[in-house]
């Protein structure tokens, strides 16, 4: 093979990691250390609050205590729990992600991360073009009937990266599968676990800031052992997206979150930093830094889901 073959396979293959689904792992917690970066295994279970906890937090907000009453660890949970019991949500992410490439120096990819839950379906568009295409959609309907559709292809001209797919090229896939495939549940959509034993020191999370217009904000700032815990179900989206040889391991992550007077998340700000060995020559490193922003709507503000999605289920 010429050196600028492999340059260009290795350019290829060394791209594109975009988030997915979060949610659930499994398995007794060991941590492996590679300074100064992490990749770890747990319960998740053991990392998050229990629900009598956020149970506390979110009945002492609708009591009329104030956002700057809490730490930013009780507000992230508390707009994380409204989310999930909202009768319908819509989260829009969109960002680049920049591959550090051996030989052929940075790689640039665009990323735009539609979730919608209405009328009691979850829906979920991935769409990523470039020298790696990613354009993916995952269904959940009632009782778990999840549909997935990995083949679908952009439309031209669209003002936002949007995704067609073919109602023949859903595959039908068992909860069981699902998590087999992302180790998460198909219904979380946060990527990070935040939580007391994830940020025990008080370094890791800032003060609540009152910005004076209905919002609030803080931001957590994380590294080493900790984030690749907080990154627990994450890492297997990771792993999944960019094809991955294992899970990442974890460099520094910079979160912003901004929820309003209601304790909903209105944004959430991503700066992350991770590595990745993909498959070739037994595996090739590359650092891979995401910016990510979140929008979330609630109410009126969240679109129908399509008749075609509809008609899969």
């Amino acid at each position: 093979m010429t050196l600028s073959k492999y340059r260009r396979i290795t350019g290829v293959l060394l791209i594109f990691v975009i988030a997915i689904l979060t949610g659930f792992t499994i398995g007794k917690m060991y941590v492996d250390n590679i300074d100064p970066m992490s990749v770890v295994s747990a319960d998740e279970s053991s990392l998050r609050e229990s629900e009598d906890t956020v149970s506390k937090w979110v009945e002492e907000a609708k009591g009329g205590k104030k956002a700057t009453y809490f730490s930013a660890v009780e507000l992230y949970n508390i707009a994380e729990y409204n989310l999930y019991q909202a009768d319908k949500y819509y989260k829009l992410m969109t960002g680049k992600v920049v591959a550090k490439a051996p030989v052929i120096g940075d790689v640039v990819q665009d990323m735009r991360s539609v979730k919608i839950f209405n009328e009691n379906i979850f829906m979920a568009d991935k769409l990523s073009p470039g020298f790696q295409p990613i354009c993916t959609r995952v269904i959940v309907g009632a009782d778990n009937d999840i549909r997935i559709n990995s083949k679908g292809s952009f439309v031209d001209g669209a003002e936002n990266i949007t995704g067609s797919f073919d109602s023949n090229k859903f595959e039908k896939v068992s909860l069981d599968k699902y998590k087999e495939i992302f180790n998460s549940d198909p219904h979380n959509v946060m990527p990070y676990i935040i939580s007391n034993t994830i940020c025990s020191n008080s370094e890791t999370f800032s003060d609540v800031v009152d910005n004076g217009d209905g919002t609030f904000s803080f931001s957590f700032t994380l590294s080493g052992d900790y984030l690749a815990l907080s990154a627990l179900c994450y890492s297997y989206e990771i792993k999944f997206s960019s094809g991955a040889v294992g899970v990442p391991t974890w460099k520094s992550l910079t979160m912003n979150v901004t929820i309003d007077s209601s304790f909903n998340f209105k944004t959430i700000t991503y700066d992350e930093a991770y590595v990745v060995k993909v498959p070739i020559a037994g595996g090739i490193s590359s650092t891979v830094i995401d910016s990510f922003e979140d929008n979330f709507y609630f109410g009126d503000e969240v679109p129908e889901i399509p008749n075609e999605v509809k008609e899969i289920l």
